[in-house]
């Protein structure tokens, strides 16, 4: 493959909350910031229940403070479903 970036996509979730997995894909920017994104996955008795992008996409400066702001997000977004739920 010939190219200036080469990404792969690692399917192991960058963090699990409230039984959910979060999922977050970075890339570095020409501008040199990086931009992300968040996926949400959540199994249940019957398989997979919720699978949606989710997050994002974010810019930031560095990395980790891109992965940092989707993953605030995407738990926000997870509390209000689950207060909506109750």
């Amino acid at each position: 493959m010939n190219s200036r970036f080469q990404a792969a996509i690692e399917r192991t979730p960058t963090m699990h909350y409230k039984n959910y997995d979060i999922f977050v894909i970075a890339f570095p920017r020409p501008d040199g910031h990086w931009s992300t994104s968040g996926e949400v996955q959540k199994y249940g008795a019957e398989g997979l229940e919720i699978a949606q992008q989710f997050s994002g996409p974010f810019k930031a400066s560095s990395e980790t403070e891109a992965k940092l702001a989707v993953i605030r997000d995407a738990k926000l977004k997870i509390d209000a479903i689950l207060a909506d739920l109750n």
